[in-house]
């Protein structure tokens, strides 16, 4: 029974220091030894072999629009960054453009950026190292790029 005991209370602590926000994917760089037991990088060379060739497996889906405003056209995962390079479509947006101005619309696709940081953080490697997401994307006369580090966000 005092095996069973501290067995017991072994597991459960393990558990308890395991995030619960880990992916297959950590679990699987875990494995492969490229991210240690807290998710930070152990190999960053072999982390961006990796993310290359997935990155030209995503790209295969790409030109891809995620609302009826954006299209996505390029994307590049690296061991620190996730690179998106897209267009704005909207027809109306030169004129959403001249009435707000360069700087408050950069600050309003900042701003939408930051509330899908969910979504740009999605592994515990990108939570727990120094990870940012760059941005940018081209309307029919502005040119915005935008940074989101993983301070920005409240994970």
């Amino acid at each position: 029974m005092h095996f069973f005991k501290k067995a017991l209370i072994l597991s459960l602590s393990l558990f308890l220091t395991l995030p619960a926000l880990a992916t297959e994917f950590d679990q699987y760089l875990q494995q492969q030894d490229i991210l240690d037991q807290n998710f930070k990088i152990k190999d960053s060379t072999q982390l961006n072999a990796l993310l290359n060739v997935l990155s030209a497996e995503d790209s295969r889906t790409l030109p891809l629009q995620i609302d009826q405003n954006t299209i996505i056209e390029q994307l590049k995962l690296k061991s620190d960054m996730t690179e998106l390079k897209g267009l704005i479509v909207t027809p109306d947006f030169a004129q959403f453009e001249r009435d707000l101005g360069r700087k408050e619309v950069h600050e309003f696709i900042q701003r939408n950026l930051s509330q899908n940081c969910d979504i740009f953080f999605e592994h515990e490697y990108q939570r727990v190292n120094p990870y940012r997401v760059v941005l940018n994307l081209s309307s029919q006369q502005q040119q915005y790029r935008v940074e989101l580090q993983r301070a920005d966000c409240a994970l």
